[in-house]
């Protein structure tokens, strides 16, 4: 397998294997899917979220880009196919938020679907669910178990039949087949007689070549070696150069004829020698016969009668000379024959196509991919591709002065909604947070000190899950509680963020910056309105805000600083009883 998988093939391949994919994991696969919506809106496919070998999940740069509706819509297509392969087990609040944005009940844009998809998961760990995922794809690289082979049971009933019935039976059978494949005749090989030629009868003498049978040509060769068959009526001379000047005429003029012979039985010394020469049958063509250099050559039987050993599709038997074509008579030595004359012209063999050399083409396409590799590896090609980042507004922070009474109370400053992120903060501080809403009890949260961050390319983050108790009567007055840790610095500008995830979403969230009667805490931008909450448990909870017209330099001050001065009013209790009168 590749580098990464598409989701829709990991669950493909875990369905093939019998497994599910747990809804936690594929709740988080769309959490992490959304995330990357949020940086760039495109429209989404089951294939087009990819999980990587580590655990990570990455969006395809091949997907479509689209405006954030569309692609919110895309994001719940592919949790309802995450959640159909998890099976019998996923939460209610899940179910119903695929269901009211597949029917437009209640439709969701990216942020609202992070942060609902984010409270289902808290308790939240990102490392655990990748481990999982990358084991997930490991596991799907690997073969399936081969299956047991399978046994036919009709197969077993027939056995088992067999092995039931009556072992007298059997041997009957067996032996009858036995008698009878002991009755059955052996098949003979098919034989044939072989025939030896007359030719191949004789012994070969010494020095004796082999006597060799040409085809004749479309035109007569003429040879001094040539020997012609006795003819029992040879023509005369003068019959003999017409016959020639007329087959010299029909050879130039006439085109060759096909060669034919005919095939006829071998017969014995015997037989050939008593059978008397039939002047009806054509004369055969002439043969040449090589001699030897030592001594002229001497006839034979066999120029008389040539027989080739061949063997023929109609039986055995021997070819004779074209008995069908004609037999030019004999020429005089003089004449020489005329060399043949061709008609149509040669045309010139055209030169093969020259090949051109491929080694520079390809030269070129490894420069392109090699270039092609560095832009992509060190991220200039996503730099130029992705769209240019707006201007980035600039904040002026402050100095917020707060006077409460009593002195023991203590105060609060408002972060967001769940989920909502505290920044510049210190690493190595404790920082302690409350959550709470109309219809949700205060909650406590500590990241406690020297706890373990995660780097990011923004600094160091912390991930804080906060499950907020529904109230049983709203009405009632908020108890916060007492603090659980020192307060941190207010002083200081550290680096660090708390991301604080709510379950439900949308709850407040605030973080307890310290007791009174008086307190600084520094402000990120005076441009924004800024939420102070004090509490005491003998008193009412009030709250003050700072806004963008409270801020004013003072002499001698560098920064911008706003005054907040609260009293809390006790809560009203019930009168004493009177003591009766006597």
């Amino acid at each position: 397998m590749g580098r990464d998988v598409g989701v829709d093939q990991l669950v493909q391949e875990l369905e093939r294997r019998g497994d599910r994919l747990p809804f936690e994991i594929g709740a988080f696969v769309a959490l992490e899917a959304c995330e990357g919506l949020l940086l760039e809106a495109v429209k989404l496919d089951a294939d087009d979220v990819r999980v990587t070998l580590e655990g990570s999940v990455v969006v395809s740069n091949e997907a479509e880009r689209v405006d954030p509706d569309e692609a919110a819509r895309s994001l719940v297509s592919v949790l309802a196919r995450l959640l159909v392969a998890a099976g019998p087990g996923v939460p209610p609040h899940l179910l119903q938020l695929v269901k009211e944005s597949t029917t437009g009940q209640n439709p969701r844009d990216l942020r609202h679907l992070h942060d609902a998809i984010e409270a289902s998961l808290i308790p939240i760990n990102r490392g655990a669910s990748r481990r999982v995922l990358a084991r997930l794809v490991r596991e799907s690289d690997r073969p399936p178990v081969a299956e047991p082979a399978s046994v036919d049971p009709r197969e077993l009933d027939t056995e088992l039949q067999e092995l039931l019935r009556d072992p007298a039976t059997r041997d009957l059978e067996s032996r009858s087949d036995a008698s009878r494949t002991a009755q059955a005749p052996a098949e003979e090989p098919i034989t044939e007689q072989i025939r030896i030629p007359s030719a191949l009868s004789r012994k070969a003498q010494l020095d004796e070549q082999p006597e060799t049978v040409p085809v004749p040509p479309s035109r007569p060769a003429v040879s001094e070696r040539s020997t012609s068959a006795p003819d029992p009526r040879a023509p005369s001379a003068a019959d003999t150069a017409a016959a020639a000047d007329a087959a010299r005429q029909r050879a130039v003029q006439q085109e060759p004829e096909p060669v034919t012979a005919t095939i006829r039985k071998w017969s014995s010394e015997e037989e050939s020698g008593s059978a008397p020469v039939s002047a009806s049958k054509p004369v055969s063509a002439p043969v040449s016969a090589s001699k030897p250099v030592s001594q002229p050559a001497k006839p034979t039987r066999s120029e008389t009668l040539l027989e080739t050993p061949t063997e023929s599709v109609f039986g055995t038997g021997s070819v004779s000379h074209a008995e069908s074509v004609p037999s030019p008579l004999p020429v005089r030595e003089s004449a020489a024959a005329p060399e043949p004359t061709y008609e149509q012209r040669s045309s010139a063999v055209p030169a093969p196509p020259k090949r051109r050399g491929g080694l520079g083409v390809l030269l070129a396409a490894a420069a392109v991919g090699l270039g092609l590799y560095a832009l992509i590896s060190t991220g200039t090609l996503d730099a130029l591709v992705r769209p240019a980042p707006g201007p980035v507004a600039s904040f002026t922070p402050g100095v917020i002065e707060i006077t409460v009474t009593p002195s023991d109370a203590q105060i609060f400053v408002f972060v967001g909604r769940g989920p909502a992120i505290a920044d510049g903060l210190e690493a190595e501080q404790a920082h302690e947070f409350v959550v709470f809403d109309h219809d949700l009890r205060p909650s406590r949260a500590i990241v406690p000190e020297g706890a373990s961050w995660t780097t990011t390319d923004e600094g160091l983050l912390y991930e804080l899950a906060v499950q907020a108790e529904p109230a049983d009567n709203p009405t009632e007055e908020l108890d916060f509680g007492e603090a659980q840790s020192k307060p941190s610095s207010v002083r200081a500008t550290g680096s660090a963020r708390v991301r604080v995830i709510t379950n439900p979403p949308g709850a407040k969230v605030y973080r307890y910056v310290g007791l009174g009667p008086r307190l600084r805490i520094l402000a990120g931008s005076i441009q924004e309105g800024h939420e102070i909450l004090v509490f005491h448990p003998e008193h009412e909870i009030r709250r003050g805000v700072i806004g963008p017209s409270d801020w004013q330099m003072a002499k001698g001050e560098t920064a911008q600083s706003a005054a907040l001065d609260v009293e809390l009013p006790a809560l009203p209790t019930s009168a004493a009883p009177e003591p009766l009168e006597d």
